[in-house]
C-alpha cells in the first residue's frame, strides 16, 4: 500500500480512508489479558497464616494507680493580723486523710501563692512555717516574710504530701486577706490540684 505527496506514492504509507487491523501478536496479547483478569476475579484470596515466629501464648495483668491523698482541712483557717496588720500570720489545722497509712509531716510540702501559681516553698521562706501535732492533727502557723504581700491583700499558704516516686496530692490551700491596718481578716480553706 502507499500514499500519494506530491504526486508520488510513499511505499508503507497508508491509503487515505483505510483503517489497519491487528495482527496476530496484538490478538494473542488482548486475548492472554483477558483470561488473566477473568482468573483474578473468580479464584479465591490466599488463605490467612501465622508466621512461624508467632507464639499463641497469651499473659495478663492488672496495674492499679497510685492516688496520692491531699491533707485534709480541720475546721477553717485563722488570719491573725497582728499589730495594724504589719505582723500577719495564718493559721491551718489539717491532717492526712484516714485509712492514708504512712503519710505524714516528714511527707508534706509546702506551698504557696506567686502570680496565681502555687509553688512549693524555698528553703528561705521555709523558715516562717512552723507544723506541730500528730498526723491526726496537725497546726501549721506561716508568718513573716511568706505573708509579706497580705497587707491589704491577699496571700495564699498551701500543702500537699508527696507520695512515693515523687507524686504530688492535691494543695491544701488556705487563702488569707484583709484590709488595710489589719481589718477585716478574712481566711478559707479549698482544695487544687497540683501542676
Amino acid at each position: 500500500m502507499s500514499a500519494r505527496r506530491g504526486g508520488r506514492e510513499r511505499p508503507g504509507a497508508r491509503a487515505a480512508g483505510s483503517w489497519r487491523t491487528a495482527g496476530p501478536r496484538a490478538k494473542q496479547v488482548a486475548v492472554w489479558a483477558a483470561l488473566g483478569v477473568a482468573l483474578l476475579t473468580i479464584l479465591p484470596p490466599p488463605a490467612e497464616t501465622d508466621a512461624a515466629w508467632v507464639d499463641a501464648e497469651n499473659a495478663r495483668a492488672s496495674l492499679t494507680a497510685l492516688t496520692v491523698p491531699a491533707p485534709v482541712g480541720v475546721g477553717s483557717c485563722v488570719t491573725t493580723p497582728g499589730l495594724l496588720g504589719l505582723d500577719p500570720a495564718v493559721t491551718v489545722n489539717w491532717r492526712a486523710p484516714a485509712g492514708a497509712d504512712g503519710y505524714t509531716l516528714a511527707s508534706a510540702e509546702f506551698g504557696h501563692s506567686t502570680g496565681g501559681l502555687l509553688l512549693p516553698l524555698t528553703s528561705a521562706l521555709l523558715g516562717n512555717v512552723r507544723t506541730t501535732g500528730t498526723p491526726e492533727a496537725y497546726k501549721t502557723v506561716a508568718n513573716g516574710g511568706l505573708l509579706g504581700g497580705l497587707l491589704g491583700g491577699t496571700s495564699t499558704v498551701a500543702i500537699r504530701f508527696v507520695g512515693p516516686g515523687g507524686w504530688h496530692s492535691p494543695w491544701l490551700v488556705a487563702t488569707a486577706s484583709m484590709a488595710l491596718a489589719g481589718l477585716n481578716p478574712t481566711c478559707t480553706l479549698s482544695v487544687l490540684p497540683s501542676a
